[in-house]
């Protein structure tokens, strides 16, 4: 094993695996819980298998790296390598128990000795992680766009890493300082010259060039042993991209028929308490900025634009929390989120999608600087990590930063998540003014 294996894991690992081993055995043979009709494989035999197994899932366990990588890496690789590395294990016993003769075969003894090994070992990192109160320690070294999207996501409080600090260039770097270090592909010869005997136990990451990198038409692809970044096809982009279509009619449809009462009480409400049209369109920019205009219930007062406001009120906010414009009702509109219901519209038009960025306006482009193009490759959103994060309660950047994940993570699993939690978002009013 190279340096820096965690041998406090490894022995952990071994008495839980030695564990499942006996615990298996004894549910299977002693408990008198399964009837054997084949006959009770003795203790001693069993342990027999296990002093031959627990070798072979130890090392199966290091080569995924779950003894000098694991503590940087999140649960849920973690969790996955430890899957794969229970499955080889079982895999090995399996051939074990072929290649020698004397010991002991039972597939049910193995299976429950796997799920236990995978519970046990797969509980104590969790509570490991729970326990532990320093974050791994992080740099970011580059001037990229990406970066500074990093720099911004590791000074959260819930970041995986914690932010040991930041530059533009490898000659300010520190490695006694962080335990991982993120670094533009531009200047990683830079910093491999800081690091003249290898990154050692320091957890080294290459951060791709250009704007659009790291997009969800990006993925890790190995070809001959070279690890690449592969695009995806038109093709598949195209099949992911009709996917959604049919998720997106599907579900306004749905929708439209579920709140028809509540198209009734808008329209009549908005009848009834202000006078002037029902509606209101303003415009917004769609896939491939191509504008559109986005439909709403009225909610404010008629020539509402007339009315001056305070504009230092916005504070980072593109609304007020206390709007004169905005008439009684449709504040109650707005609470309730009901204004936004004729954007199923837009949705069936094509013009939106469920789940998407923010639909922003011209004006909006260039605070979005590098990624403004890459905001409109995909199309605009009903509802969105921002409708679920806060909404009006986030600041802009955060927005921006919100729209930037979901497209650099879009799949169709992601927006199946955000649909379920803009239910409680949309209940909560929390940020709804």
């Amino acid at each position: 094993m190279p340096r820096g294996v965690s041998w406090w894991h490894v022995l952990l690992d071994a008495a839980l695996i030695a564990l499942a081993f006996v615990a298996a055995h004894g549910l299977r043979f002693a408990s008198g819980w399964i009837a054997a009709p084949l006959g009770v494989i003795p203790l001693e035999q069993w342990l027999l298998l296990l002093l031959y197994s627990l070798p072979l899932w130890l090392l199966i366990a290091a080569l995924h790296g779950l003894y000098y990588t694991r503590l940087r890496q999140s649960l849920s690789a973690e969790l996955g390598a430890l899957t794969h590395s229970v499955a080889e294990g079982l895999l090995g016993t399996i051939l074990l128990t072929f290649a020698l003769r004397g010991l002991p075969d039972s597939r049910l003894a193995l299976l429950l000795t796997v799920a236990l090994s995978w519970l046990w070992l797969a509980g104590y990192r969790w509570l490991w992680r729970r326990l532990a109160r320093r974050r791994p320690r992080a740099m970011v070294l580059g001037d990229s766009p990406l970066a500074g999207y990093l720099r911004r996501q590791l000074a959260g409080p819930a970041a995986r890493f914690s932010l040991a600090g930041a530059s533009e260039s490898a000659a300010e770097f520190q490695p006694e300082l962080c335990d991982a270090v993120f670094c533009d592909a531009a200047l990683a010869e830079q910093l491999w010259r800081r690091l003249p005997d290898g990154p050692a136990e320091l957890s080294v990451y290459l951060l791709p060039e250009g704007d659009s990198a790291g997009t969800a038409a990006l993925s890790v692809a190995t070809v001959e042993g070279v690890p690449t970044l592969a695009v995806k096809s038109a093709a598949d982009l195209m099949m992911m991209r009709r996917a959604k279509r049919v998720l997106d009619v599907g579900g306004a449809l749905l929708l439209l028929i579920l709140t028809s009462p509540l198209w009734l009480f808008s329209v009549l409400g908005i009848a009834l308490s202000m006078p002037g049209p029902v509606f209101f369109s303003h415009r917004r920019l769609g896939l491939l900025g191509e504008p559109f205009r986005l439909l709403k219930f009225r909610s404010m007062v008629r020539d509402a634009h007339k009315i001056a406001v305070d504009l230092d009120e916005f504070d980072d906010k593109y609304k007020l929390k206390h709007d004169p414009r905005i008439t009684r009702f449709g504040r109650l509109l707005r609470k309730l989120s009901l204004d936004e219901l004729p954007q199923l519209i837009n949705i069936l038009r094509g013009e939106l999608s469920l789940v998407g960025p923010r639909p922003i306006v011209d004006d909006e482009v260039p605070r979005y600087g590098p990624w403004g193009r890459l905001l409109l490759t995909v199309p605009p959103g009903l509802t969105g990590l921002w409708q679920v994060s806060g909404r009006s309660d986030t600041s802009y950047q955060q927005r921006i930063d919100f729209d930037l994940y979901y497209i650099n993570n879009w799949s169709l699993g992601l927006d199946l998540l955000i649909l379920l939690r803009t239910i409680p978002a949309v209940l909560s009013r929390k940020g709804a003014y």
